[in-house]
């Protein structure tokens, strides 16, 4: 068996024998773990923690969105996972996470105990949620070309031989590459990996993670890290936020949603599958928050909103399912709604899926063809499609009349996915609040909460901003507003003391987490924005937990503004707290700006090996198939190394929407060593000399971020009132039931100051750390 490594005792503080190993967990992957030392002879000071073990769970996303029937279109499918690491805690020799059996993944090793992870779903009021189609989901029953569409979804997907990206013989031969859902059949009610919603076991990722591949517009095989190595999984789940007890899938409610379900896993023998009980005769247990909610697409789309006297199918469509089918009025309102959004489509970019509507009466579609798959067009790296059609290789039977008009150009690429959307909806939606800031976050990503009550939603039932005349985050909870520490105007109450912030970080807290002298934390806008893009954009790191190396993160704002070309008060109007126009559409604020980057310059992904002669890229010779791919040389475009340097959206039509360099990160707020690891072990989702996104991100010895701190959107400390169940998870694992992020005393043994007692004797800055709270839990950030 592979030996447990354990941090050095030299690796930070070069102190002769100090106890340093004792305080690490094991390293961020563990093998098979050998016997479990014996107990000190001697009695151990401090508190032991109150169990034998400690299961973290979280989520990659934080929240997904996505609908439950899916026989007229797909935007995103259904995709929940469950992530965990389990901490043997310290029995007087440290902490240890506990790694698997190399002959099998199911297995958990804990010295000669050979153990499993059953895991289940429920609502947090404990009512199962074990299935989802038909009753819950209209997935499997979508037909897309004599498939599936959840056969389909994921076919751009592929392995040669495993989920760990092997591929002995380096081939991109077409016929060799084993497509999910096609080569790996995905069974009703499992995700992609076959794993159920429910009443499963978990599986460990491994030493390499779980890679897939998927094909760009320059490069085949490009792998797709789905979970970090060493990681208990279950991948893509088709969860809904809907429990056992509503009827059918016709008669749902909006009330009966339920968007912060609960992923429980139990610790189980691994021969007979009993419950491992914890020194208190409990089962050893644990549950993590997965959240999963249904955008209100109904409320503009359902309604003369977004239809006004142009597009009456919805009406049509919305009678048929309401009176002729008697169906329960929420699920005909979203019939229609996707009716309306295919019409409008067809209306301004001359496509035809609604020009045999209504086609039949069935179940099923009345489109008089298959479900309308959105990625067959558009570029989305959030399910890994890397390329869009261009004009010319739209299929004839998806162009209406107007489409040669409307699309003059046959070169023209068709823009990404996460793009098309945000912009048409700022540009003729924008929806302010008195603040100027636009309300559609919440329209799509949703604000429902446990409690199913309906009242302060963001979305008024006719499409209208209910705060426009208010403040948006008085909207009463949702994914991320009014539920996540960054916008919980609480948060003091849980988790008191310093938040470690920059200067980007500073100007929030004074100017908008405290607005108009309430605290009401931080809107959507305040992290999505122009300002995250370039702060990646302008780094070069040596030590990303340092925070050395070339940064704008360490700059005032206006050295921030200076670096960028703009003026202080530009950078915080478009930039940093970007407005859009109060009445009127949008036509090109920060908000707008953020999402339309045509004229932008796209961050740096990659170095590839240029010709000889500099006539441009060099290519592989061609595979079996006639495919040629660039060569890369260096994965850090700031290297230096020779070739040429190309932006994302030559690696992705997806641009960098979704992959690190779109995205928000810890550290465009907080200072080191509280900011995410360094990039490069997922590339091109992350880059070396960059910041990784958090849900790629390991801390303390080897724990995910997201393990201690929680998932994305749902960061420790909640709020009690919109997502019990968060709030209630990091009561769980806390000694002392607190809400914020866990504590050290969870796993290690402490003293009455909650610090570990093996740091007694041992300075950190200068100062002692056995009496600071605080400066252990810095500390703890260093040992990555």
């Amino acid at each position: 068996m592979a030996r447990t490594v354990r941090l050095p005792s030299s690796r930070h503080l070069a102190l002769a024998g100090a106890l340093l190993t004792a305080v690490a967990l094991a390293c961020t992957h563990p093998g098979p773990q050998p016997a479990a030392a014996p107990e000190a002879a001697t009695p151990v000071k401090g508190t032991a923690p109150p169990r034998d073990y400690v299961i973290l769970i979280h989520y990659e996303l934080g929240m997904h969105c996505t609908g439950f029937d899916f026989s007229y279109c797909c935007i995103l499918p259904p995709y929940n996972s469950i992530l965990a690491q389990i901490v043997r805690t310290g029995r007087g020799d440290g902490p240890e996470i506990l790694g698997p059996d190399p002959q099998d993944p199911e297995v958990l090793l804990d010295g000669g105990r050979r153990l499993k992870l059953r895991y289940t779903h429920e609502d947090a009021a404990g009512k199962p949620n074990t299935h989802s189609e038909h009753k819950k989901l209209l997935y499997w029953g979508a037909e897309y070309e004599r498939r599936t569409l959840a056969s389909q979804q994921f076919r751009h997907l592929y392995v040669y031989e495993d989920l760990k990206g092997s591929n002995a013989t380096g081939t991109t031969a077409d016929a060799k590459k084993l497509r999910v859902g096609e080569a790996y059949h995905i069974k009703v009610d499992r995700g992609p990996t076959n794993q159920r919603v429910a009443n499963d076991f978990l599986r460990n990722s491994g030493p390499t993670g779980t890679i897939v591949f998927t094909d760009s517009p320059a490069l085949e095989n490009v792998p797709v890290e789905l979970t970090l190595p060493y990681t208990w999984e279950a991948l893509g789940l088709p969860l809904t936020p809907f429990n056992d007890y509503v009827q059918s899938v016709f008669f749902l409610e909006e009330k009966d949603i339920r968007p912060f379900q609960r992923a429980v896993v139990t610790l189980v023998d691994a021969d007979t599958e009993e419950p491992i009980l914890d020194r208190d005769g409990k089962p050893v247990q644990g549950f993590g928050t997965n959240p999963i909610d249904v955008p209100a697409c109904d409320r503009c789309h359902g309604t003369d909103n977004a239809n006004g006297d142009t597009f009456r199918k919805y009406q049509v469509e919305y009678d048929f399912w309401r009176n002729k089918m008697r169906t329960g009025e929420w699920f005909a309102r979203l019939k229609s709604a996707a009716i309306s959004i295919l019409e409008i489509h067809d209306a301004r970019h001359g496509t035809a899926f609604t020009a045999h509507y209504p086609a039949g009466g069935t179940l099923v579609t009345r489109l008089g063809h298959d479900s309308v798959r959105c990625q067959d067009c558009h570029a989305d790296n959030v399910i890994g499609v890397l390329s869009s059609r261009r004009v010319r290789d739209v299929p004839a039977r998806e162009r209406g009349p107007d489409f040669a008009r409307l699309n003059p150009d046959p070169d023209h690429l068709i823009s990404p996915l996460t793009e098309a959307i945000h912009i048409t909806h700022q540009t003729h939606r924008p929806s302010p609040d008195a603040h100027g800031r636009t309300g559609l976050c919440q329209g799509c990503h949703p604000a429902h909460r446990d409690d199913g009550g309906m009242a302060s939603y963001p979305i008024a039932a006719d499409g209208s901003n209910p705060y426009a005349q208010a403040d948006n985050r008085d909207a009463a909870g949702g994914c991320f507003v009014g539920r996540d520490v960054h916008s919980n105007p609480d948060k003091e109450r849980d988790v008191p003391g310093p938040s470690h912030l920059n200067a980007v970080g500073h100007w929030l807290r004074d100017n908008v987490y405290g607005e108009g002298g309430q605290e009401k934390g931080l809107w959507c806008t305040h992290c999505h924005n122009r300002l995250a893009q370039e702060l990646y954009k302008g780094d070069h790191l040596t030590d990303a937990v340092a925070g050395e190396g070339e940064t704008l993160r360490n700059k005032s704002l206006g050295g921030i503004a200076a670096a960028l070309g703009v003026d202080e008060a530009t950078l915080i109007r478009d930039y940093l707290d970007p407005h859009v126009p109060i009445t009127g559409p949008d036509e090109g604020s920060g908000v707008l700006r953020t999402w339309d980057r045509r004229g932008q310059t796209i961050a740096p992904i990659a170095v590839i090996k240029a010709n000889p002669d500099g006539s441009g890229p060099a290519l592989t010779d061609a595979d079996e198939d006639g495919d040629r791919s660039v060569i890369p040389v260096s994965p850090d475009p700031l290297s230096g190394a020779a070739g040429i340097v190309v932006p994302y959206d030559a690696a992705t039509h997806g641009r960098d929407y979704w992959l690190a360099a779109g995205s928000p990160h810890c550290a465009d707020c907080h200072t080191p060593p509280f900011v995410e690891s360094e990039g490069g072990h997922a590339f091109p989702i992350d880059q070396p000399g960059k910041y990784a996104l958090m849900r790629h991100s390991t801390g303390h010895s080897g724990i995910h971020c997201q393990g201690c701190h929680e998932s994305i959107h749902g960061l420790y400390p909640v709020t009690p009132d919109v997502d019990t169940a968060t709030y209630a998870q990091a009561a769980s694992i806390n000694p002392d039931r607190s809400h914020g992020p866990i504590k050290c005393g969870a796993c290690h043994r402490v003293n009455q100051a909650g610090v570990p007692v093996v740091l007694a004797g041992v300075s950190y800055r200068g100062r002692p750390l056995e009496t600071d709270l605080e400066l252990a839990v810095e500390y703890a950030h260093t040992l990555r």
